[in-house]
């Protein structure tokens, strides 16, 4: 039921990247985004795999490996490319800004039609993840990192926070996109894991009382990955910049990195990762969270140390330079703050237009 750990690397990461396809007015693209998605995966040669997701309007590259987060930038350009040259238009985006309610279409597959028949009146409008993955060498390092990232997971939250409107309306949230998929089984703060055998006795458990097909319906927001060798940063949502893509996913490689070389002391218990995660898509950077040491702090200052330990992992490697983005963000709006500015000065019209022309911004 739960395959063999299979070596993932040493701290290389990968990504996966939803896209909603859209129309000229930026619109959900409907029945005919099938096709788009196959005309996609013929163009993406060498960035990864292309494929459907649960809705037909929506594509997802999952890239190659790579070393750095340079190198995931490339495949993410390449991906946005082959989508421009099929003709079509896409949006990154957590939450459709203007989808009505209940307005979606499913692809049909077994595991999809598994997903939607459990969920029941659950899906309410498309969502779209930015998702990294780092590799580690084996199962002991894993539980490693996964403690440390796990600490730190209302800090990727914020930092990630791209979907403050959904069904037309300001939901007041920094990222609705995780206010929706709150309401999703299975889709939690992950556990307290102290070894790699736990979390196989959890998934175990999880899997049998859920009557789930198999551990991959079982969707923490930061998951061990057996099959690819990875730690799986579940939080962030899509965004319609490749460059801060790039950097956020800098931030996982260097602080699963620092993770390694000092492992956490101390696991927040799951109750406050919960209020954490809350503070996190409702305030963003603004919220005070609890930290490791017991003191509540805000969250920008522990986002402003979270980048100076991954500068000090990846500097010896010259992979830090993409960490000057992420310091260039916390001390600017984040992207969910800008689309309320963009909304307020033009409407919705002027912020569709706009995540299509910045998501489709990939030169010739």
């Amino acid at each position: 039921m739960i395959p063999p750990f299979v070596p993932g690397g040493d701290f290389t990461v990968g990504a996966e990247e939803e896209l909603l396809l859209v129309d000229e007015q930026g619109s959900l693209l409907g029945d005919a985004g099938g096709e788009v998605v196959s005309t996609v995966a013929a163009r993406c040669v060498g960035a990864g795999q292309v494929t459907g997701e649960i809705f037909i309007d929506q594509v997802e590259l999952s890239t190659e490996v790579c070393e750095d987060a340079n190198g995931i930038g490339d495949c993410l350009q390449r991906f946005r490319r082959a989508v421009a040259d099929s003709g079509a238009l896409a949006m990154a985006v957590g939450v459709h800004p203007a989808s009505p309610f209940g307005e979606t279409r499913s692809v049909h597959s077994e595991r999809y039609e598994t997903i939607l028949d459990e969920f029941a009146g659950l899906f309410r409008t498309p969502t779209s993840a930015f998702q990294v993955h780092v590799g580690v060498p084996d199962p002991d390092t894993a539980i490693t990192v996964y403690r440390g990232l796990r600490n730190r997971l209302a800090l990727f939250r914020a930092l990630g926070a791209a979907s403050p409107f959904w069904h037309g309306r300001d939901s007041g949230l920094a990222s609705a996109r995780s206010a929706i998929q709150r309401s999703y089984p299975r889709c939690t703060v992950p556990p307290v894991l102290r070894s790699y055998e736990e979390y196989e006795w959890r998934m175990r458990q999880i899997v049998a009382a859920a009557g789930a097909p198999d551990y991959t319906h079982v969707w923490w927001d930061l998951r061990p990955q057996p099959r690819l060798g990875t730690l799986e940063l579940r939080v962030m949502d899509a965004r319609p910049s490749v460059s801060q893509c790039v950097a956020l996913t800098a931030l996982a490689q260097g602080m699963a990195r620092h993770a390694a070389e000092a492992p956490p002391s101390v696991d927040l218990p799951v109750e406050v990762l919960q209020e954490n995660d809350f503070r996190a898509y409702r305030y963003g950077l603004e919220a005070r969270v609890l930290d490791v040491d017991g003191f509540v702090k805000p969250l920008r200052q522990l986002a402003h140390e979270a980048v100076e330990d991954a500068r000090d992992v990846l500097a010896g490697d010259g992979l830090d330079e993409p960490l000057s983005e992420v310091a260039a963000m916390l001390d600017a709006p984040l992207e969910c703050e800008r689309q309320r500015r963009v909304h307020a000065a033009g409407g919705m019209p002027a912020l569709l237009e706009g995540l299509v022309t910045d998501t489709m911004d990939v030169g010739s």
